[in-house]
């Protein structure tokens, strides 16, 4: 792969279980990502019905309307807008009625300018569970996948010819937890993937770990070897959502490797479910998409902050963040968190802050947290 100082796409995924983002803060996304350098959006939320469980629908004209001013929002500020099908609950592999399914709807959004499109099979069964498609695959959920976009491929109108194709493969990570969720994965999955993948397409994968805390260039160079397609990682920071409900991630993005670009194509980000203060870490995670060589943590997120809600207001949020760290840090190690006394000043003051501003929306969406930062203040430091 060619060197460049950024990722050739870089930008989101919303890719969250959850209330999808609102119109209004997507076209805010992208005039701040924009500025920022993000190129890519990959609409996948989980919990649009025509995305994932009617994906075989088309979008009522209320809802298409909503995604035509979606696609020419993000066309206007130069971001690729990807659409993401969600096929994999009740597919049947081997039947040709989906592939033709799922072009008639992809045609729609071509006419409308779309030239991405993603197929994602992550968080479904981890075999295939029809008699037929197990006698067609040899009883591989792998190359199903790579053969069923591989038909899309070839069946998609001669006019196509510049539609880029994603996938996202049902084994995405090396994680045990994928395992635990979905059921034991076949043997050498990635090289089974690989075997009918077609050439053209790039695969979406999320690092070590579904939530990694930390992603190598060793280790994506690694899973190439298993699998030679164009990379883009899915990377689920600060994301939120399911078991991770309780999370507030704010702080800068961390623990990635500044050479990733030189073995990855793309690094999305999947953000917070809470609108307005997903700016704050995206803010820094746009910035190390643009330049991984220069990235500066903590650099980037004094920058963001201060662009937001002004440099007066750094210590507060210094407070809110490391609050927001040390719950994230209990909840895995499995302890109770408790306010010591050099802390209970500044975070006495973050809770004064959060209460100034209280009818602004980033503060509503903090709520929760100050009402827990204010018991344990209340608990620790009478």
């Amino acid at each position: 792969m060619k060197h460049s100082p950024a990722f050739e796409r870089r930008g989101i995924v919303e890719g969250f279980f959850g209330p999808p983002w609102s119109q209004r803060h997507r076209t805010k996304i992208f005039e701040f990502g924009a500025a920022r350098g993000m190129n890519t959006y990959l609409y996948a939320p989980k919990d649009d019905p025509y995305h994932r469980e009617k994906w075989r629908r088309p979008y009522p004209p209320p809802r298409w309307q909503e995604m035509e001013h979606l696609i020419r929002c993000a066309q206007r500020f130069n971001i690729d807008f990807v659409y993401g099908f969600h096929p994999g609950k009740g597919l049947v592999f081997s039947s040709a009625k989906p592939t033709r399914i799922l072009l008639a709807k992809a045609q729609r959004f071509y006419d409308t300018g779309v030239r991405t499109f993603a197929v994602l099979f992550d968080d479904i069964p981890s075999r295939l569970t029809r008699e037929k498609d197990r006698k067609r695959f040899a009883g591989s959920l792998a190359r199903a996948e790579g053969t069923w976009l591989a038909e899309i491929i070839a069946r998609q109108p001669a006019s196509w010819k510049d539609v880029d194709w994603w996938i996202c493969p049902s084994y995405y990570s090396e994680d045990p937890l994928l395992a635990r969720a979905f059921g034991r994965f076949e043997n050498q999955f990635l090289e089974r993937f690989s075997e009918t993948l077609p050439a053209t397409a790039a695969f979406l994968w999320t690092g070590p770990k579904i939530v990694s805390e930390t992603i190598t260039a060793d280790h994506v160079r690694r899973i190439r070897s298993r699998i030679d397609r164009r990379l883009i990682l899915w990377d689920n920071y600060p994301v939120n959502d399911l078991s991770m409900r309780n999370d507030m991630n704010l702080g800068p993005l961390g623990g990635r490797d500044p050479n990733l670009l030189d073995v990855a194509y793309g690094y999305l980000n999947n953000p917070l479910l809470q609108e307005t203060l997903s700016f704050v870490p995206l803010g820094t995670c746009f910035d190390y998409a643009a330049r991984p060589g220069d990235y500066d943590p903590e650099r980037s997120w004094r920058r963001t902050i201060v662009e937001r809600y002004g440099s007066a207001s750094l210590p507060y949020w210094r407070a809110i963040r490391k609050f927001c760290e040390q719950e994230i840090h209990a909840r895995k190690k499995k302890i109770v968190a408790h306010v010591t006394a050099s802390d209970a000043a500044s975070f006495r003051a973050a809770v004064d802050y959060v209460r100034k501003h209280r009818r602004t929306p980033w503060a509503c969406e903090l709520e929760p947290w100050m009402r827990r930062l204010q018991n344990r203040l209340t608990a620790d430091n009478p």
